[in-house]
């Protein structure tokens, strides 16, 4: 598909490009072996993508003491990108392929790298330029990039784009085609053919130009007495001017004719990044522009420079601008004179205005620097991204220091973060750097632009986050060392500081009411609980005390006798109570709410998540004066090994208090409250009487006594009557039998009225 050939220490190697070997392509370097008579391959290197046609496209580029060679791989994809070309230095043994140059992104379909071509050195730099064909950009149309050559290689960012709508609308697949073929229109600069669909077009190379630019201030450095606070001055008249100069100089113009020009918009800024500028462009005004035409002499342009207030940051104003250069038509050809891209300051410009050193009658700035550090949280937790925050102060207690710098050593695993200012820091610049020994990392920070003020002093905090903490040992520490460029040997004694910080686990225990007594209306004696739940809200298991202060008498005379606690687990053992006096001087006699109380220490083993402890006291109230109302409060305080753990976030979870209300009725509300309780005695008395009259109780209870006397009463009857004769008795059963045949339902109303009559009753 492709052959290129190389010289390389005397030797010739010709490489051969296979874009489809093994589907990824691939390009074989041979040289002949005079010992074998044969040709070997010395040279291999692999594409890296299925049908990019890695090889497709060879290029050799000739430089100083380095050979190149460009491979196209037109076909290659991916996000954005359709093709690229890899650059290989060839060296003794292999190929070294890590540079690669693609075109611009989207052009997914451009296959970029499908023609590769060398120029002639543009830049001046002794290295050819390369030429890249992309035949399929723009729906077909197609386009060439140029690519100059850059420390031994070629700049991943393309000087120039030729599209082929730009050449000639009617254009298809520009590009498809390069070759350099030298000069073809003797003006002493490369020409270019490049192919497409029917077509071959010459591009003619554009003059390359540079634009140099000169700042020079008069006076070179603006004396004190013109800004400093204590000296008399004018404000708003010229006290500095700053003289820009430019002139063209060319690169490669080849033969043409000249004179060549440019025309150069200048913008200028004072003090840029500042809220509040210190210095002006006369009248009042921190920007400034400028427009001209350059060309081989010089042209210059001054700016005067003003102030609108004193000056009480001493450090050097920037004076920073840009251009912008447009190249004008040479002659009578349509070439225009482009801008060399390595030229200095070509588009951006930094110049400094320089302040005179505030530093006594003799003008020579001794400093001496002093720093101490003090941390904000004097532990680091082993939580992701636990911040170490650390308050710095540097004092300068001696002349204005120049080039300050603070260096910080630190482990790795704390990463910089950010500066907090506290008093009196106007700029400060911090960049971190591996050390590469003991998993130490050195942040470097720049004080001031350039000067650190006479008897200044500076407060910040330095900012690290943790990484992981897994990793961390028993300790953290941080090193830090102030210097500048001015300071005397002898004073560096206080130059250094350090701080060491303990390693410590985050936990997180919960000590609150698990349902206690909250209110007692007390007479002559109650009881009374107070309920504390211990839970392990965190993600260690651990062994903790619980302190309980609990009153055995209060300040106004009400005893309690408090009871062991209840415990619902095992694995916890509470000591003996000891009497606590209330006098303030220890910090559990401060929760004693009373005039004496009871200090009891549990020990659990170990707390884990899973299980609550709950700690039930249970305490009798007594008393030989009348109580009104009063609070009984204890308390319950959580304890661990502090060198190992901490509960920085919830520091209020682990101590409880519980307070019960008790209170005693008046005199008078006693004898109210019996005499409505005997009321409403009464009242149920008699309602229940009601109710048993309502329902018959009472009834009921009469008639089965009046029937017990009518059965009594038969009874007595019909002994009578068995006492007469047989005659008699005969007599009376016919008469009764009449009777009872001429009304024969007389007996039966009867006794139904009776059944009624009972069934009314109930």
């Amino acid at each position: 598909y492709s052959v290129a050939m190389a010289t390389v220490l005397g030797g010739r190697i010709y490489f051969a490009g296979a874009p489809r070997h093994k589907h990824t392509g691939a390009v074989f370097g041979f040289t002949w072996d005079a010992h074998t008579q044969q040709w070997r391959v010395t040279y291999t290197v692999h594409g890296i993508q299925l049908g990019s046609y890695f090889g497709a496209e060879l290029c050799v580029v000739y430089g100083v003491e380095v050979v190149l060679l460009a491979v196209g791989a037109p076909m290659f994809y991916t996000a954005g990108v359709g093709g690229e070309v890899h650059i290989c230095s060839v060296e003794a043994e292999a190929l070294n392929c890590s540079g690669v140059l693609r075109g611009s992104s989207g052009n997914v379909d451009g296959r970029f790298g499908s023609a590769l071509a060398v120029l002639q050195d543009l830049n001046e730099d002794s290295v050819m330029e390369l030429a890249v064909g992309a035949p399929y950009e723009e729906q077909g149309k197609g386009a060439i990039y140029i690519f100059t050559s850059y420390r031994g290689g070629f700049r991943t960012k393309h000087t120039q784009r030729v599209s082929g709508t730009a050449v000639k609308y009617a254009l298809f697949y520009f590009g498809l085609s390069l070759h350099s073929v030298g000069d073809l229109s003797s003006d002493g600069l490369p020409d270019l053919v490049v192919g497409s669909k029917g077509v071959a077009m010459v591009l003619r190379t554009q003059p390359v130009i540079c634009v140099t630019v000169s700042i020079t201030l008069d006076p070179p450095i603006i004396n004190q007495n013109l800004f400093h606070c204590t000296a008399p001055h004018t404000l708003n008249t010229p006290i500095a001017k700053a003289n820009m100069c430019l002139k063209l100089r060319e690169v490669s113009t080849g033969s043409l004719p000249g004179p060549f020009l440019a025309t150069v918009f200048v913008f200028l800024e004072l003090d840029s990044g500042s809220s509040s500028p210190r210095l002006f462009f006369y009248p009042m005004s921190s920007i400034s522009h400028w427009n001209t035409t350059v060309s081989s002499a010089t042209v210059c342009h001054t700016f005067p420079i003003t102030l609108q207030r004193c000056i009480s940051v001493y450090q050097d104003v920037p004076l920073s601008g840009r251009l912008t250069v447009t190249g004008q038509r040479v002659g009578k050809t349509d070439l225009r004179p482009v801008l060399h891209p390595d030229c200095p300051n070509a588009h951006n410009i930094t110049h400094m205005v320089l302040l005179e050193k505030v530093c006594g009658e003799d003008h020579v700035c001794v400093s001496d620097l002093s720093v101490s550090l003090q941390v904000i949280r004097n532990m680091v937790v082993k939580i992701e991204g636990f911040r170490v925050n650390i308050s710095v102060i540097v004092i300068n207690q001696g002349e204005d220091a120049s080039g300050t710098e603070l260096c910080f050593l630190h482990p790795s695993l704390l990463s910089f973060t950010r500066i907090h200012p506290v008093e009196s820091i106007s700029y400060m610049e911090c960049s971190s750097n591996e050390t590469g020994v003991m998993d130490l990392t050195r942040t470097t920070c720049r004080l001031g632009f350039t000067i650190f003020r006479q008897r200044a002093k500076v407060v910040f905090i330095m900012s690290f986050q943790l990484s992981e903490p897994a990793a961390l040992r028993d300790r953290v520490d941080v090193n830090v060392t102030v210097k500048s460029k001015n300071e005397n040997p002898g004073t560096l004694q206080d130059n250094s500081a350090s701080v060491s910080m303990p390693v410590k686990h985050l936990v997180h225990f919960l000590l609150k009411d698990g349902g206690s007594t909250q209110y007692i209306l007390y007479n002559n004696s109650a009881l009374l609980q107070h309920t504390y739940e211990l839970t392990n809200a965190g993600d260690l298991s651990t062994s903790v005390t619980v302190v309980f202060v609990l009153p055995l008498e209060t300040t106004s005379g009400l005893l309690m006798d408090v009871s062991p606690p209840e415990i619902n687990v095992t694995g916890v053992q509470c000591e003996k109570p000891m009497l606590l006096k209330k006098d303030n001087t220890s910090y559990h006699s401060q929760n004693c709410q009373g005039s004496s109380c009871h200090l009891i220490f549990c020990n659990v083993s170990l707390l884990t998540r899973e299980q609550p402890i709950t700690f039930t006291f249970t305490g009798k109230l007594n008393t030989q004066t009348k109580v009104d109302s009063i609070k009984v409060e204890s308390w319950g305080l959580v304890s661990f090994d502090q060198n190992l753990y901490t509960q920085y976030l919830n520091e209020e979870d682990l101590r409880h208090s519980i307070v019960t209300v008790v209170e005693s009725p008046p005199q008078s509300q006693t004898v109210l409250i019996a005499s409505l309780s005997v009321l409403f005695g009464v009242l149920m008395m008699i309602l229940l009487f009601m109710v048993l009259y309502k329902v018959g109780f009472f009834k009921s209870r009469s008639f089965e006594n009046n029937a017990q006397e009518a059965g009594e009463a038969t009874a007595t009857s019909r002994e009578k009557n068995n006492s007469n004769t047989p005659a008699e008795n005969m007599d009376g059963l016919d008469a009764a039998s009449n009777t009872h045949s001429e009304n024969p339902n007389k007996s039966s109303n009867c006794n139904n009225a009776y059944v009624l009559e009972e069934t009314s009753e109930l």
